[in-house]
């Protein structure tokens, strides 16, 4: 868990979940992994990863085009230091409100997606889908009315409360400071694609537990090296990516084993281990105790 963190984790979550509303947080200068704490707690926000983005974003020059915004929110937000709305290339349209400790940007607290005129989005959607034919318009637009829902509250009502986020932020900052090294790379760090790449590794593992799970297809779909992602896998979560796959498998097991009669084989069958002797060996390992004993203890 994410101790002193999580309440802030919280709070976001549930006002995704009551108004519909989508919450990003994009970190300019590397503030955020200063803390192991922090950064669990904040890595389900970290970047936008619901099926429309995901469908967009595996074509690697639409990837790179919204990795580009995050420098245009910098530029912006250094100019005119005031929350502001912007559209996306893919018809995406979100308030963008600026974190700041003193005077230094730190990043932002995104948040949409709030209407735009529904004739702009579809002519964004082939303009952009037009310049790369791996990625259908047709779907790109399917995808877009199923996954993207209209905020249920008033900019006005949500705003305020974002705006302390952000403030709770930058004291955040003020207060890891004085016990943690500075972020590296502060002046250049906008630029980088880390958490992007992390957040769509997690969701990419999260969909694909059933099945064979390779670092070289992962890193595929991240749009980056093997070595690079095995890098930040370790760094961020401090196991590698095997052990994390693991770990996600062993969760939806538990799952299982508390709501359902099937046996052993068929859950480890569903989460994706061939092998019910393995996924035993790693259960025990992770969770301290088989799946059986954990099933005996727990399940009523």
């Amino acid at each position: 868990m994410a101790g002193n963190y999580q309440h802030i984790a919280q709070y976001l979550q549930r006002l995704q979940s009551r108004y519909d509303v989508q919450i990003c947080i994009k970190d300019f200068c590397g503030f955020i992994p200063i803390n192991k704490e922090l950064d669990e707690a904040l890595r389900p926000f970290l970047a936008h990863t619901n099926p429309y983005c995901m469908y967009m974003k595996s074509n690697q020059a639409h990837w790179w085009q919204c990795l580009s915004m995050i420098r245009g929110m910098f530029d912006k937000l250094e100019r005119t230091k005031q929350t502001y709305f912007g559209v996306c290339h893919g018809g995406l349209g979100e308030y963008v409100i600026p974190i700041y400790s003193e005077d230094f940007l730190l990043g932002s607290v995104n948040a949409g997606f709030f209407p735009v005129s529904a004739g702009k989005v579809e002519r964004r959607i082939c303009r952009s889908c037009s310049k790369e034919p791996a990625l259908d318009p047709e779907e790109a637009k399917k995808l877009y009315r199923s996954c993207i829902r209209t905020p249920s509250i008033d900019p006005e009502d949500l705003l305020p409360g974002l705006e302390l986020v952000a403030e709770y932020l930058g004291q955040t900052y003020q207060i890891l400071q004085r016990t943690h090294a500075a972020p590296e790379n502060t002046v250049r760090y906008y630029t980088s694609s880390e958490d992007t790449i992390l957040s769509h590794a997690m969701e990419y593992i999260r969909r694909n537990t059933t099945n064979r799970i390779a670092v070289s297809d992962l890193a595929a779909f991240c749009h980056c090296s093997e070595s690079y992602l095995s890098r930040i896998f370790k760094r961020r979560t401090g196991v590698n990516i095997n052990v994390y796959v693991n770990k996600v498998r062993v969760e939806q097991a538990k799952n299982s084993l508390l709501l359902s009669q099937d046996s052993i084989a068929e859950i480890a069958s569903r989460v994706g281990f061939s092998d019910p002797n393995y996924f035993s060996r790693v259960f025990t390992q992770i969770i301290g105790i088989s799946p059986t004993e954990f099933r005996r203890r727990f399940q009523q």
